[in-house]
């Protein structure tokens, strides 16, 4: 899993384009340049990690939501719960946000 510090708060500058997640678990495309956005669910300022940032099973889930395994594997997830081993296999996996819940907003 990457670090903390791939973690960015509302009103930071986007450094790279592409699809970004919130704390909510609300996926949103993003452009570079542009700031973070408030959460387009609760409004309020939130934290956002770019979609492809991945979760090794036993980590602890930092955004509800949609996760799909290296195996294509698909579990709903919410704050606070453990990222499990593979439904299949019963193995440690890694985990990546499926990036259903987009938001053009």
């Amino acid at each position: 899993m990457k670090t903390a510090s791939d973690l960015h708060q509302t009103h930071d500058t986007v450094q790279e384009t592409g699809s970004y997640v919130c704390s909510a678990g609300i996926t949103k495309h993003l452009d570079k340049g542009e700031s973070f956005p408030v959460c387009p669910k609760s409004k309020q300022e939130t934290a956002w990690r770019h979609v492809d940032h991945e979760h090794q099973s036993g980590d602890k889930v930092t955004e509800f939501g949609a996760y799909v395994d290296k195996d294509g594997e698909h579990v709903e997830l919410f704050e606070g719960e453990t990222f499990p081993s593979c439904p299949k296999s019963g193995q440690s996996t890694t985990w990546k946000h499926d990036g259903t819940i987009e938001v053009n907003a």
